[in-house]
């Protein structure tokens, strides 16, 4: 047997076998992430900008990131944000991506949310709208998002945001912080 014949059959059988491992990629699966309690906070008069909240429950310990989101009906703004205390003051800033963990992975006013900014128009109470989220893996998922009152999405013993200092901001360039 020539040497030729017995290396093309060794040659196509490694090609056959990388490619076959190559269609192994693990991706994330969507089915492991539910979505709950999707809500964007009425806008306040005069505002620009407003937050989303919800729950990202995960069923598995796989490592994923919550990496960007959008609201289309709302604005083509979006920002994941978190908040938290520096030098005694409540500040808030944008964060690149959010390590899921397993379990409930919660968004709220006073901690990590959604910030939709440059907003076009108010919304109201009662409204509905799409609030898709990607993730480090490049999968996607998406909930209806209804728009409730500051007084319902404000925790319990959390003061309204006309009662509480200014936050300032940790970019200079945040806009939407306008009062």
């Amino acid at each position: 047997m020539s040497k030729n014949r017995i290396t093309t059959p060794i040659v196509i059988s490694a090609l056959l076998l990388s490619t076959a491992c190559s269609g192994n990629t693990v991706k994330h699966s969507t089915d492991t992430l539910s979505l709950n309690n999707c809500a964007i906070q009425e806008t306040i008069p005069g505002a620009k900008a407003t937050g989303a909240f919800l729950t990202i429950n995960k069923s598995d310990d796989s490592a994923l990131s919550l990496v960007s989101a959008k609201a289309p009906t709302v604005t083509n703004h979006v920002e994941i944000h978190e908040m938290k205390m520096k030098d005694g003051t409540m500040v808030m800033q944008q964060i690149k991506e959010y390590p899921l963990k397993k379990g409930a992975n919660i968004f709220k006013k006073g901690g990590y949310h959604i910030m939709l900014m440059d907003m076009k128009k108010s919304i109201k109470v009662g409204e509905k709208h799409k609030l898709a989220l990607s993730f480090s893996d490049g999968t996607s998922k998406s909930c209806i998002a209804t728009v409730k009152s500051v007084k319902e999405l404000t925790p319990k013993g959390m003061k309204h945001m006309k009662h509480m200092k200014p936050m300032k901001p940790m970019k200079k360039d945040m806009k939407h912080m306008k009062s």
